[in-house]
């Protein structure tokens, strides 16, 4: 578990063990390989102060232990998903006995205002050998509501009705979460249907699971 303090807002972060959920054929696999979905939850509880004792203005010379004012706490549990070619013929449980001997590995998110490609993904781009744009992942990688929210399947916009865009990574020696976001307003990346979309779409609310 890890813990982020600030002046406003405390947060303990725990995940949960990797877990290979199957591993099967896509539909877009390459010659000799299979998927292997690699799942992980991540809880985060951020405790909010009762009442405010600095600003994004002003600092305080006192910490809010030193006021003794209550803390409200919010717990949001985020499921992450990714996925890793393996070999042809093999098993979920190879997959975990390989992951057990990493024991930094993990899954970390990618947070941004405009699509996030690999180098991979770049260079599909460019070849005219594949069928795939810039819109093609925008379309695959924008965050919207889940299922269980009363704005399902709409566009998940950040505080400046900006589309954000996410991706989870698996990585052997798992870095801290990254948040590419700006706060300049013209600076995303839509798509027509993205760009219609973003007329009649609530900004997502914070602490919301992206």
């Amino acid at each position: 578990m890890s813990t982020e303090v600030s002046d406003r807002i405390r947060k303990e972060t725990s995940k949960s063990s990797l877990s290979v959920s199957r591993v099967y054929k896509s539909d877009y696999q390459k010659e000799g390989t299979e998927t292997a979905e690699i799942r992980q939850e991540v809880t985060v509880v951020s405790f909010y102060p009762s009442k405010s004792i600095a600003n994004d203005m002003q600092d305080n010379v006192f910490k809010l232990q030193d006021f003794g004012f209550k803390e409200e706490p919010y717990t949001n549990t985020e499921k992450r998903v990714a996925w890793i070619d393996v070999p042809v013929g093999t098993t979920a449980e190879q997959v975990v006995a390989k992951i057990a001997a990493l024991p930094k590995a993990g899954l970390y998110r990618v947070l941004a205002n405009k699509p996030i490609l690999t180098d991979n993904q770049k260079y599909a781009i460019t070849s005219p050998d594949i069928d795939v744009t810039m819109d093609t992942f925008a379309e695959n990688q924008v965050v919207r509501y889940p299922e269980a929210s009363a704005n399902a399947g709409k566009l998940a916009l950040d505080q400046l009705g900006k589309p954000q865009y996410r991706v989870v990574f698996f990585k052997a020696d798992a870095p801290e979460d990254m948040d590419w976001r700006t706060a300049s307003a013209g600076d995303f990346y839509s798509t027509p249907s993205i760009k219609a979309e973003m007329e009649q779409t609530a900004h997502v609310v914070e602490g919301q699971t992206l």
